[in-house]
């Protein structure tokens, strides 16, 4: 950080640094799956499907779990027109139908409860836990930095450490993960 030039441009619009931008929402999904080691980057092939059943007067009905293809990148997920992803979709994914130039960006109350409350999210979290328990062994201060490490590629500072065991020795390892997921530091570009 360069005070002086925070001071002089705080918003970074002369560009004195990279503007800080959040990930777009197959980006973050893609990034939960890697952090947790369930990503498939098998490449090429048939895509997955987002909704379990096609059409009809009742609409569509969203995956919320997803195994097997459905841990594939997102950017071999079948979209369906005027349809929105159940999971990602409140991260200003385009509608499939429309050619879309540019991406709104909008950041809402929906955003935080879906990655804080959402199913795939509690799910995710659990398998990021159970790889940062069989990679790091049963000490709690060896989990949470292996945690850290995976999710954002550094040690926890000594602050970081001393605020997320006591939760993982509370509520388990898996709420620190999902707080990890949470964080400005794996949704934002810094």
């Amino acid at each position: 950080h360069d005070s002086a030039a925070a001071a002089v441009d705080a918003d970074a619009r002369l560009l004195w640094r990279f503007p800080s931008r959040r990930l777009e929402g197959e980006a973050i999904r893609d990034s939960m799956l890697w952090v947790n080691g369930r990503l498939d980057l098998t490449m090429g092939g048939p895509g997955f499907d987002l909704f379990d059943k096609r059409g009809g007067l009742s609409g569509f009905e969203p995956v919320e779990s997803f195994s097997g293809q459905g841990l594939r990148r997102m950017v071999y997920a079948h979209r369906v027109r005027r349809e929105t992803d159940a999971v990602f979709g409140a991260f200003d994914c385009p509608d499939g139908g429309q050619s879309t130039p540019r991406r709104r960006e909008s950041t809402t109350p929906i955003q935080a409860l879906n990655l804080l409350n959402g199913r795939f999210t509690l799910e995710q979290s659990e398998h990021f836990a159970d790889r940062v328990r069989s990679e790091a062994g049963e000490n709690v201060a060896s989990q949470v930095g292996r945690a850290w490490l995976l999710a954002f590629g550094r040690e926890p500072s000594e602050q970081e450490r001393l605020s997320a065991e006591p939760v993982a020795r509370e509520h388990g390892l898996a709420t620190v993960c999902r707080v990890l997921f949470n964080s400005n530091e794996f949704l934002f570009l810094p």
